[in-house]
């Protein structure tokens, strides 16, 4: 079962050098998006989707990432259509 790691958009920092240091790691640690782990952004935050939980929760300890449960993501995802 894959994890969901969700890193928000901070307005606190630069968020071009923030967002390249978080995919850089990301890629040099696993590899790029498509083997071990896919990525989807969205306004608000930007998700990765780890098949392994050991690397889903690397990635949150890293970048103090939130793992996203199921119901959640279908909340997110329902509530996407209603709008």
């Amino acid at each position: 079962m894959a994890s969901t790691v969700r890193i928000p958009w901070v307005k606190e920092h630069d968020n071009t050098y923030f967002w390249n240091e978080v995919c850089a790691w990301a890629i040099e640690r696993f590899g790029l998006p498509g083997d071990r782990f896919q990525t989807h952004a969205n306004v608000n935050y930007m998700d990765f989707v780890f098949i392994s939980n050991k690397d889903a929760l690397m990635m949150a300890l890293m970048w103090n990432g939130q793992i996203v449960d199921e119901p959640q993501l279908t909340l997110d995802f329902v509530s996407s259509k209603l709008i």
